[in-house]
């Protein structure tokens, strides 16, 4: 539901923007994702995160990066797009506003909006395999889910495995949405 209310704004955005020609100031849309980022970072400082989940959080964030840059490698062969335009398209690791907003802003509004729903889809690629890849592969099913892991995930991730489970999505999603500025910039860098 979540993520219908998410593509709804974005499309009424669109919508307003067009009919009404409204531009925000320069650097509006960088204040409100710092903003928001600040707020997650509070609202992350209330959980405890125990010494024994490092191992399986640091894991998970391993492969969420390995998996999503191997696969996205191979899947730029088959592209029309630059091999580093697909990589950076894709490390948003889920978190599509953030990536979308800065490869717009710092390179192409068209890659910026293949990052937008490429991560989208990644988003619904996990809320749709969580309850039952959950059952294979708890780790494998968390990194599929990426920077979503803690927020929009979390609550499938806790509902269809354990706690310790969820702990670790929370731990794994919280330092890949840490990682995302970082690995959209060092490709943009490279790119530009």
């Amino acid at each position: 539901m979540s993520i219908l209310m998410l593509i709804g704004s974005v499309v009424i955005g669109l919508i307003v923007g067009r009919l009404t020609r409204t531009q925000l100031p320069g650097n509006t849309v960088d204040i409100v994702l710092y903003s928001l980022v600040f707020l997650v970072g509070l609202d992350l400082s209330k959980e405890k995160i125990e010494k024994r989940f490092l191992k399986d959080i640091i894991g998970s964030i391993i492969s969420t990066i390995v998996g999503t840059l191997s696969f996205v490698l191979v899947l730029s062969f088959f592209l029309p797009l630059k091999q580093l335009e697909t990589i950076v398209a894709a490390s948003g690791f889920g978190w599509y506003s953030l990536s979308a907003v800065l490869i717009t802003n710092s390179y192409s509004a068209y890659i910026g909006s293949i990052s937008f729903f490429a991560n989208v889809l990644r988003e619904l690629i996990a809320i749709v395999i969580s309850p039952f890849g959950l059952k294979f592969s708890r780790y494998g099913t968390i990194s599929v889910a990426g920077a979503t892991s803690m927020d929009t995930l979390l609550g499938i991730i806790a509902t269809y495995s354990d706690r310790e489970t969820a702990l670790v999505s929370f731990g794994h999603g919280f330092i890949i949405s840490l990682l995302v500025p970082v690995f959209v910039n060092i490709f943009l860098k490279i790119l530009t």
